[in-house]
């Protein structure tokens, strides 16, 4: 009984009703596609680090730490015996990096030398383009934000000096093979991409490596002395910090929407009160008790969340179905602030447990809000409501 005559009504509001269940729709709206932006965001940053750089897994030296560039002259380590059959099998390979000074254009400027087997299926580089040096020259890669660094490009001729192991200098020309479009920033930035062995022979470091990329499960968490595993939460550390600050940021705009929601259900709800203090004599006159009045009120309020949940995918499908069919397309020169994930435009993927969890916070949310208004009908009098005077 109490469900129906709510229905009834919210049906005989009119417009009032459908401007609350708009407001509340688009607010979902708005709130979905921003949790699918960040949920897309982050799922497709750690598909490209993965498919780029991470692999399977990594097996790091244990001198070499990504976050110390001053480490770098000494991160490498001889490759142990028992790595060699996975080397030789294609499941492991191994990475050699090295600090390095060129000079491009008669410029100077620091860059990280990477080391990569020409032949590897392991990760999408596209490491078969380093075929051996023709002549003097010597074939490297760049990603995009490293071109537009230094300012070189295609077919462009420059120095690289490296440090060997041995504490002496060496020096060679290189040109610029392709400049790629590298989706993992920590494979783009600063980094300049040749032959693994032609990288040992400029370090004089034979056998040497500053980690292996995992092609399978077969070597995880199979250290050594010298090497240690990377676990995927350690790997994306900073993607998980960068994650827990945009969090924050989302939930502070998701506050204020509902905010906004809820506010609109609240004056609708007390203005209910007041202007309906006659109906609610009736009802009381007519037997039904005040915790039912109460519940039919926070029921009408309930109602308009329920009705915009209807209303969310059917005003929202155009928007969800755009992005999930073409993407958010990355703005031009933005890939250069080097974030993960915004290289190619990102297609939407909608969470639906994530959704789900914010449908039920904001109805629970709905749910209170109805009834803060409604309390005020336990302290009205039947024959002063019936009378039309209320506090």
């Amino acid at each position: 009984m109490i469900f129906k005559l709510a229905l009834r009504n919210i049906l005989n509001n009119g417009w009032r009703s459908l401007i609350n269940v708009l407001i509340l729709s688009i607010v979902l709206i708005i709130i979905i596609w921003m949790q699918a932006t960040y949920h897309s965001w982050i799922t497709q940053a750690e598909i490209q680090q993965g498919l780029w750089e991470y692999g399977e897994g990594i097996l790091r030296a244990r001198s070499y730490d990504p976050f110390d560039p001053l480490s770098f002259d000494e991160s490498y380590a001889k490759i142990p015996a028992e790595y060699q059959a996975g080397i030789a099998a294609g499941d492991l390979i191994p990475i050699l990096l090295s600090p390095a000074t060129i000079y491009p254009q008669m410029r100077m400027q620091s860059a990280v030398l990477k080391g990569i087997p020409q032949k590897q299926d392991v990760v999408a580089f596209p490491s078969e383009k380093l075929y051996f040096k023709e002549g003097d020259l010597v074939p490297v890669l760049i990603g995009q934000v490293m071109a537009k660094s230094s300012r070189l490009e295609e077919g462009d001729i420059f120095t690289i000096r490296v440090r060997e192991i041995t504490g002496s200098f060496n020096a060679i020309d290189a040109v610029v093979k392709e400049v790629l479009q590298i989706p993992a920033p920590s494979a783009d930035i600063g980094t300049i991409w040749m032959d693994y062995d032609l990288l040992q022979e400029l370090r004089n470091a034979p056998d040497m490596a500053s980690y292996f990329v995992m092609g399978n499960s077969r070597y995880f968490g199979k250290e050594t002395q010298d090497f240690r595993f990377v676990d995927r939460n350690e790997y994306f550390a900073d993607l998980y910090e960068m994650m827990d600050a945009s969090s924050l940021q989302q939930t502070t705009i998701y506050s204020l929407l509902v905010f906004l929601a809820m506010l609109s259900i609240f004056d609708t709800q007390a203005l209910a009160v007041f202007r309906r203090r006659k109906e609610i004599g009736t009802l009381s006159a007519m037997g039904l008790t005040k915790g039912k009045i109460i519940g039919l009120f926070t029921l009408e309020g309930v109602l308009y969340t329920f009705f915009a949940m209807l209303l969310t995918p059917i005003l929202g499908f155009p928007l969800f179905w755009y992005f999930a069919r073409f993407g958010f397309p990355v703005l031009e020169g933005f890939d250069a602030f080097g974030l993960p994930g915004f290289v190619e435009p990102i297609m939407y993927q909608y969470p639906l447990d994530e959704i789900l969890v914010i449908f039920a916070a904001i109805l629970v949310l709905t749910v209170f809000v109805s009834w803060l208004p409604a309390r005020k009908i336990s302290k009205l009098n039947p024959v002063d409501a019936l009378r039309g005077k209320v506090d």
